[in-house]
């Protein structure tokens, strides 16, 4: 059984519908690859998607907030320089 995510990362005809168009990412805290690397790290390695924003919950895109029922607000993800959107707020 492999993840969703390791599919694409390993399947390059599932991401041939992606191809030229702008991917957005809704992820949490457990959205990983099989070795444990973030998602949004893992399909922004790749070099036939483009990946353009990503959607978090409430803790954060990669759970760092831990705060119960403090918002996580919008900012731009400092590693890929994409927006990254609260889902919460």
């Amino acid at each position: 059984m492999l993840f969703g995510i390791d599919r694409l990362l390993a399947e390059p005809d599932l991401r041939k519908p992606l191809h030229g168009k702008r991917v957005a990412l809704v992820a949490h805290p457990a959205s990983v690859t099989a070795d444990l690397t973030h998602s949004l790290d893992a399909l922004a390695a790749l070099d036939d998607i483009r990946v353009t924003a990503a959607f978090g919950p409430q803790h954060g895109l990669r759970g760092d907030k831990q705060d119960n029922m403090v918002e996580s607000p919008d900012f731009t993800d400092p590693v890929h320089g994409i927006p990254v959107f609260s889902l919460y707020g």
